[in-house]
């Protein structure tokens, strides 16, 4: 009888590949006068790399006149660049069910719809 080999089945081994990295700006041109969140802001964000543009679920931690540090989940790991505050717009966050704490489902609703009031015009 043959012996069953142990483990016989292993992921293939590839080499790390290296990731893009997103531009940030010059300390030049952020400019000065820093200001730190103490809590970070909840923002979309036009992030530039190499060879394309992404808009990515990000937080601001930082902000001068011009400029906004970002931060955003890359690739399973975290990164941050400062850009421009024009490529950047304020997001809220979905409030938790108070029911069971947990997120909206995507496309579900956050809670019980009212019904219009019915108008004498309408049938």
């Amino acid at each position: 009888m043959g012996r069953r080999r142990e483990n016989r089945w292993q992921p293939p081994e590839h080499p790390e590949v290296e990731r893009p990295r997103a531009y940030s700006l010059s300390e030049d041109a952020r400019g000065d006068n820093v200001c730190h969140a103490v809590t970070p802001v909840p923002v979309w964000a036009w992030v530039q790399f190499p060879t394309f543009h992404v808009r990515v679920k990000a937080f601001a931690r930082s902000w001068t006149t011009d400029a906004v540090l970002v931060e955003w989940a890359q690739f399973g790991q975290q990164a941050d660049a400062w850009i421009w505050r024009s490529a950047v717009k304020h997001r809220t966050l979905r409030p938790a069910d108070p029911r069971t704490g947990n997120l909206p489902q995507s496309g579900a609703r956050s809670g019980p719809q009212l019904a219009r009031p019915r108008t004498p015009d309408s049938t």
